[in-house]
């Protein structure tokens, strides 16, 4: 495998927020060797970031129950996905 980074993760965090995190390793079993609980506090932490596959990295979040993982990329949220309310108010233009 060679050195060269995907172009598609520049710009990418991946945060796992602890106190949301109730260690059920669901994220450990959608990407083995990524995603992997601290065996002292129990949480989820983020391992071999640079060799993980952007794939890889989307489904541990996806596979958290708790939405304890968020994606940026470049400043901006990209999962979980802030969703617009459908009903309410309307902005007045």
């Amino acid at each position: 495998m060679s050195g060269t980074t995907d172009p598609r993760k520049r710009g990418l965090t991946v945060e796992i927020d602890p106190a949301r995190c109730i260690a059920n390793a669901k994220c450990t079993v959608a990407a083995p060797g990524i995603y992997v609980l601290d065996e002292e506090t129990g949480v989820a932490v983020l391992e071999h970031e640079d060799e993980a596959t952007l794939e890889q990295l989307f489904a541990g979040a996806r596979a958290c129950p708790t939405q304890a993982i968020t994606i940026h990329q470049l400043g901006r949220r990209v999962f979980p996905q802030i969703l617009t309310p459908m009903f309410g108010e309307k902005d007045e233009a």
